[in-house]
């Protein structure tokens, strides 16, 4: 087939074309009306090492703390964050189950990390990021301590405080629709062509007989 065969049969078989669309419009509605409505809400920390008043030392303390602030990701899903948080938030928060909606972005040009919860409730949500990160800089202060006596190598602090998240993260509507109605279209054009080579077949099976 020529590359206006394809055209033509797709204009011939827009019927069917917009009847996958629909079909593709009404299963993601289905879906998204069906999924869990998710909150997520975050809470940035502003990390710090400790460094003298020499240009030098302030370098340093940047480039510590940008390499350090890389592996939060795993110590704020640790259960020595996440049992504290749990504890705090209360209202059933289990620490295991919080470890799944818990996420941390980190930069590598800067020492900002945010810490992100999501939840079926909005203040919840809020809440427990909030909960999390005063969790996260007390163990990053007890574990940058290299006298138990002494002060932390490294502070934190909080920037912005989570707030509580007007409308949910999860579903997407309109970002399903739109993936229902191009699945929908995409399926429709390729019964649409696959009828019109099979129809061809046909034609050249009776002409050749």
């Amino acid at each position: 087939m020529h590359p206006y065969d394809y055209v033509r049969a797709i204009l011939r078989g827009w019927p069917i074309m917009l009847g996958a669309a629909i079909l593709g419009l009404v299963a993601a509605g289905v879906v998204s009306a069906l999924a869990t409505t998710q909150y997520t809400a975050t809470t940035t920390i502003y990390f710090a090492a400790a460094g003298g008043p020499r240009g030098e030392d302030l370098a340093y303390a940047a480039t510590y703390t940008q390499a350090r602030v890389q592996g939060f990701d795993s110590l704020a899903r640790s259960t020595s964050v996440l049992e504290p948080a749990a504890a705090a938030v209360g209202d059933g928060v289990d620490a295991q189950e919080l470890a799944d909606r818990v996420s941390v972005d980190t930069s590598l040009t800067t020492t900002l990390v945010d810490v992100s919860v999501q939840d079926t409730s909005a203040k919840r949500a809020a809440k427990t990021a909030d909960a999390v990160s005063g969790s996260l800089i007390n163990q990053v202060s007890a574990l940058e301590r290299p006298d138990k006596d002494g002060p932390s190598a490294m502070t934190g602090t909080v920037v912005s405080a989570a707030r509580v998240p007007g409308s949910p993260s999860s579903p997407n509507w309109p970002v399903n629709l739109i993936v229902g109605l191009v699945v929908g279209v995409v399926i429709g054009s390729a019964v649409v062509v696959a009828r019109d080579l099979a129809a061809r077949a046909r034609a050249h099976g009776t002409t050749g007989a």
